[in-house]
């Protein structure tokens, strides 16, 4: 909401003029200024908008749960009663602010998260710090993966629990987490070299994101598990069977339309899809330039006024030792097959179009040939050698200071004297405290 504003002209003696802009009446002395007075209410109303205050997962969403009620349900196989659970979070995370976006816009970037010494109250504008998922960065900086395929548009956000626990224990900082691991006595058993544990509440997310252009239709690939066994170099998008045409300028399409539309090759009978269906905004002056500089598919062509939409998600909560894990991706028929299941009528709206997997440890509850449980996102781990077999906590579990290397992709736990481990201090299974110290 923006404030009255009073504007001082030096004509006077002049017919009085208003501005009303939303709920706002503005009076302007003379008319040479309201062009002036015009455009400056504009602009405060387009800050404002973008202006959010922090807020937590609300009252009635399961959040934190009884620690001992969730290993209960892991140690019991009790896959059902873990889904629920994760997709209850999941609802409360994606509750509607006053303004509009959901709850998880308003938590802190990892710029705002991992800042010496920041303190941030009240309200500040929405970031959306687009970067290249970390598991898809060059071998300069870590992996050696650079084709164009490995590419989407990403950003980590972490809640206020989360926030303050790096800020206290100064893990923002790269010298502050050498200190502590020369710290550790020579010979110290891998286990207990380890940082302090986050709060329970702690929660921490990470975002992808797909661009369609604001006319005419988008294409945007869709994972069926049916239709993708596993591929000896991963299954990353652009070798999945099948994709959407994604059309803003409808809001209704009947469930039937089809299209033939062209991505990596013709993709025949494509089923054609509202924008509406997908959580996103659109593009602004000051998110161009990190779209732009992404090597994200339409990246170099996209402009201001056309879309990032919502296509995966990741969020881990330290409600248990090991924390909770749950991903969720978009699909276009989110009520078939097992990964739309349990859904409670509290996930609502759009959100209602996402599925997801979640997991509460890395040995059980079993697969039903007795292998470690798996756990990925289609649009991040599948792309590896096994990534569709993963489990995401395998990854976290190698979140150690000072490497920095969760591939290969491994399943289960893995022994606490292995060799990577030597020397090393383990991050609470948080690896932006690796990449986003400085």
């Amino acid at each position: 909401m923006v404030k009255i504003v009073r504007l001082a002209c030096f004509v006077t003696r002049e017919r009085l003029f208003f501005v009303r802009i939303g709920r706002g009446t503005f009076r302007v002395r003379n008319p040479r200024c309201l062009l002036l007075t015009w455009l400056f209410l504009t602009s405060l109303t387009s800050v404002f908008a973008q202006a959010v205050i922090y807020q937590a997962i609300p009252p009635g969403y399961d959040f934190p749960a009884d620690e001992s009620a969730l290993l209960k349900m892991q140690g019991n196989g009790d896959l059902s009663g873990m889904r629920k659970h994760a997709w209850m979070v999941f609802a409360g995370l994606t509750q509607k602010t006053p303004a509009g976006e959901a709850i998880w816009e308003t938590w802190y970037s990892g710029r705002n998260t991992f800042a010496s010494g920041l303190t941030i109250e009240g309200a500040r504008k929405i970031e959306r710090p687009f970067q290249n998922p970390r598991q898809f960065l060059g071998a300069s900086q870590r992996l050696g993966i650079e084709d164009v395929g490995a590419s989407l548009l990403s950003f980590t956000l972490f809640n206020k629990e989360t926030r303050d626990f790096v800020q206290q224990n100064r893990f923002y900082s790269k010298s502050q987490l050498s200190l502590l691991n020369n710290a550790f006595p020579p010979h110290t058993p891998a286990p207990q070299r380890q940082i302090s544990s986050a709060p329970r509440p702690a929660v921490s997310l990470k975002t992808v994101w797909w661009i369609v252009k604001q006319t005419g239709l988008t294409p945007i690939p869709v994972w069926d598990s049916q239709l993708n066994p596993q591929l000896p170099k991963g299954n990353d998008y652009p070798t999945w069977k099948r994709v959407v045409a994604v059309d803003p300028s409808r809001t209704e399409i009947p469930s039937s339309e089809t299209t033939n539309v062209d991505f990596d090759g013709p993709k025949l009978n494509s089923h054609v899809v509202p924008l509406n269906h997908f959580y996103g905004f659109q593009i602004t002056a000051n998110e161009i330039d990190s779209v732009r500089a992404s090597k994200a598919p339409f990246a170099n062509k996209a402009q201001i006024g056309d879309y990032a939409v919502l296509v995966a998600m990741h969020y881990t909560t330290k409600e248990i030792p090991q924390w909770v894990w749950a991903t969720f991706w978009w699909h276009d028929k989110p009520n078939d097959g097992s990964f739309g299941a349990d859904r409670p009528d509290q996930v609502v709206g759009v959100w209602r179009n996402y599925l997801m997997s979640t997991t509460y440890g890395m040995d059980t509850p079993n697969e039903k040939d007795g292998s470690p449980p798996i756990a990925f996102n289609p649009w991040l781990e599948a792309r590896f050698p096994n990534g569709v077999l993963s489990n995401c906590m395998a990854c976290h579990q190698k979140a150690v200071w000072p490497s920095q290397s969760f591939l290969p992709v491994v399943r289960g736990t893995m022994n606490p004297e292995d060799p990577y481990f030597k020397d090393e201090m383990k991050l609470d299974f948080l690896w932006s405290i690796a990449f986003e110290s400085h």
